[in-house]
């Protein structure tokens, strides 16, 4: 199952380049979750330090005398072992194992720079690491396995989040890549849509006002409105999420999970029965 090539992030051919390498990485080292990232740096001689670094990074790979070193910055992540410091580990592992990242800073082509992580960023190798961040603590081969014969619904997100320690951010985003079920994900921040993406078989391709602005009549749009969150999962129907051709489907029922995150950014997940 392939996720659909448009308004997603990365390319079909890059996911699939850097997923292959994350996933080679997990398996060799572990037969199930969750991944152990400071293990895999000591086994690739990696140096790594958590420290207070205020507002200026939540990660950095730095090269020097031919060694590298990751920093994490627990001003912005809480703790050492807080989801979001997993995954900013795993995001700098990312920037290490890329060859292109890594010969790029061994070769002083570029230089050591600051890391925010969590799909927020514009700039291609982040989102890069990112993704190879997903694949790493998230590999298919264990998604598969656990989803197997398994009924959709957002539980299944909570589980794997749990079962991986890694945020439901991250989570979601693999699933809709992975594909076990059709959902679509989407990434609003400031009441405009940065990116989405769904698997090859969700039923509908294109927002009702593109990357304009979120719609109202949704669980995200009255967030963005008057402040409100929801903890469980909403009813929506098509038309007000989508751009529908046919009237039959105007009045189709989906659900929209809302996941409220930092930066006035939040993340939808989209889905049927």
């Amino acid at each position: 199952m392939q996720v659909k090539k448009s308004n997603s992030f990365l390319s079909d051919f890059e996911k699939e380049e850097i997923e292959n390498l994350a996933e080679y990485i997990s398996l060799s080292y572990f037969q199930k979750g969750p991944v152990d990232v400071e293990l895999i740096a000591e086994k690739e001689n990696i140096s790594f330090c958590y420290g207070n670094y205020e507002e200026s990074y939540d990660g950095l790979l730095e090269h020097e005398y031919g060694s590298f070193h990751i920093y994490i910055n627990i001003d912005r992540l809480q703790h050492a072992y807080t989801e979001r410091a997993r995954f900013t580990f795993a995001h700098e592992l990312g920037h290490y194992f890329i060859d292109r990242h890594r010969n790029a800073l061994s070769k002083g082509l570029i230089n050591s720079h600051p890391s925010f992580t969590g799909f927020v960023s514009d700039i291609k190798m982040e989102r890069e690491a990112d993704y190879f961040a997903s694949c790493l603590l998230i590999p298919k081969k264990w998604v598969q396995e656990y989803c197997f014969k398994k009924s959709f619904s957002f539980r299944i997100i909570q589980e794997l989040s749990k079962l991986h320690q890694v945020s439901l951010t991250a989570t979601a985003i693999r699933f809709a890549i992975i594909g076990c079920h059709p959902i679509m994900v989407v990434c609003s921040q400031n009441n405009r849509v940065k990116w989405y993406w769904s698997t090859s078989d969700f039923p509908f391709w294109t927002l009702k006002h593109g990357k304009e602005k979120v719609p109202v009549d949704t669980a995200v749009g009255e967030y963005f409105l008057n402040g409100t969150k929801y903890d469980s999962s909403e009813t929506v129907y098509a038309d007000d999420w989508f751009k529908v051709k046919f009237q039959d489907d105007y009045d189709r029922k989906f659900y929209e999970q809302c996941i409220y995150g930092y930066d006035n950014t939040v993340i939808s997940i989209l889905w049927e029965d």
